[in-house]
């Protein structure tokens, strides 16, 4: 999926267990700010795609993040 041009992947654990997720986000033509990062996040969450706000984030440049 592509939120504001920001391309997303969720990859649910086959186990259920909302910490073995990983949200992926593709940074393309600039930096994604933290901010960006807290929105999409949200966006997740109240449309039902993850199951926690905590669900554990990566961005394609290599670095890692959690919430």
């Amino acid at each position: 999926m592509t939120y504001r041009g920001i391309p997303v992947e969720i990859h649910p654990c086959s186990d259920g267990d909302w910490r073995h997720d990983t949200i992926f986000f593709y940074n393309t033509k600039k930096i994604i700010t933290k901010a960006e990062i807290h929105t999409i996040i949200q966006y997740l969450y109240d449309e039902g795609y993850i199951k926690d706000r905590r669900t554990k984030y990566m961005i394609a440049d290599g670095n890692s993040y959690e919430i």
